[in-house]
């Protein structure tokens, strides 16, 4: 952790999660920090480290400016002298942006630019806020790293159940239902998955639904669901290109990157050659977790 500290108060803040560690460094135009509240742990294992630095104020003059892409709603990325920007508005939008996010080519250092007059007192907590904090992470993952997943991720007795789905197809119904028999909810809406030395790993993020409990640990995954409401429990074996399919359209790729979707790809295609998947049609009943853990 490389905080810096005068008279109790924080400057810095290092949030760890899925191995990589993003640290934030506050200039003088920005008030300390009284609180700790929020910061993250750091990784044992640790495959990038990010060190930005945060300044109040617009972003400097640029040059020549190329879009990579625009999500026509509520952020956009575009590169300016070989580097990443991200903001948190449209291009062309009338309104300013509040954040930018300048990243260097090697995505190792950046600063982030508050345009907005902010004097939170927790203002580390979540400084990106939505969605930079979250694009930010598609893009590390992006760069062979891994893939951000729409998912409950469960840990029950030291397996790992990943379920996947789209809103109201009961994410935050099996995390409430799990967590009701002593398993650990890592979260019921955001999780990564790496392949960690030939073994996918799955590992909480503190972006969660419905259900506001989270950790942050990971543990190899042991099965894939894919969620469907249904009038009974029943399971239907997914494989090859079907399985591939149904867990891109469950996750958040880097649609702005030919590369990085080439990675994302070809790490699906080998996430499932490893791990068993299934569709999962089920009943919003605690007997749901009898019939899971019966398939091991």
């Amino acid at each position: 952790m490389d905080d810096i500290h005068g008279d109790e108060e924080i400057r810095s803040l290092t949030v760890a999660m899925a191995g990589m560690e993003i640290s934030f460094f506050l200039d003088d135009t920005l008030p300390p920090q009284g609180t700790e509240e929020g910061r993250g742990c750091v990784s044992e294992i640790t495959s990038r480290i990010i060190r930005l630095r945060v300044r109040r104020g617009p972003p400097p003059e640029m040059g020549a400016t190329e879009k990579v892409f625009d999500s026509g709603r509520t952020w956009a990325i575009y590169k300016s002298d070989g580097r990443y920007v991200l903001q948190d508005d449209t291009l062309g939008s009338p309104s300013e942006p509040e954040t930018f996010l300048f990243l260097d080519p090697d995505l190792a250092s950046g600063e982030v630019y508050l345009t907005r007059d902010d004097s939170r007192p927790n203002l580390l907590h979540d400084l990106l806020g939505y969605p930079l904090n979250q694009i930010l992470m598609i893009l590390l993952l992006s760069k062979g790293e891994g893939l951000l997943v729409h998912a409950c991720g469960i840990e029950d007795r030291g397996v790992g159940y990943l379920f996947l789905g789209n809103s109201t197809h009961g994410k935050s119904t099996m995390a409430s239902l799990w967590s009701r028999n002593q398993a650990t909810v890592l979260n019921d809406d955001r999780v990564i998955v790496r392949d960690q030395a030939n073994s996918f790993w799955m590992y909480g993020t503190p972006w969660h639904g419905d259900f506001r409990s989270f950790s942050r640990s990971g543990l190899p995954v042991s099965k894939i669901f894919f969620l469907r409401h249904g009038t009974t429990h029943s399971v239907i074996p997914k494989k090859g290109a079907d399985a591939v399919s149904m867990i891109l359209v469950r996750s958040f790729p880097p649609l702005w990157d030919k590369s990085g979707m080439a990675f994302t790809v070809d790490l699906c295609h080998h996430l499932v050659t490893a791990i068993p998947c299934f569709e999962l049609h089920f009943k919003p009943e605690e007997s749901i977790i009898d019939f899971v853990r019966s398939l091991d």
